[in-house]
């Protein structure tokens, strides 16, 4: 979806319009963010995937479900695995908050992934920024 040589961003569904977001915020502090679609996920394409890692060396992979058990928990694990040796960072990974999904539409956005917190978890991933937890 978008050329870039810093870091891949990856995700599927809803979820891909944020990427691309945060992908021009990142292009505003000079980081060439790869944006990859994940438009089928059985088969997944592991081949265009693992080979945008294995040029970036970071991945930040994207899910609006929970992170537990979630298509994107995988997706990380398979990135992990598949290029353990090519990583210069740990796969970096953004899914909802661990908590009931609450019905006030403010309130749901604030545990969802955003463009905020998808371009901190690259800043991560680069180095840019200070871990949390």
């Amino acid at each position: 979806m978008r050329n870039g040589n810093d870091i891949t961003l990856v995700s599927f569904g809803k979820p891909v319009h944020l990427l691309l977001q945060a992908a021009d915020e990142l292009a505003r502090d000079n980081i060439a963010a790869e944006v990859i679609d994940l438009r089928s996920l059985r088969p997944l394409d592991e081949e265009t995937l693992m080979a945008s890692v294995a040029r970036t060396g970071r991945a930040v992979v994207v899910d609006e479900s929970w992170p537990a058990a979630s298509v994107g928990s995988y997706v990380a694990h398979r990135i992990a695995t598949a290029c353990f040796d090519l990583l210069d960072a740990p796969v970096e990974f953004v899914a909802s908050e661990d908590v009931p999904m609450p019905y006030n539409h403010t309130l749901e956005l604030a545990v969802q992934p955003s463009v905020k917190k998808i371009v901190a978890a690259a800043r991560r991933a680069l180095y840019l920024e200070v871990p949390h937890g």
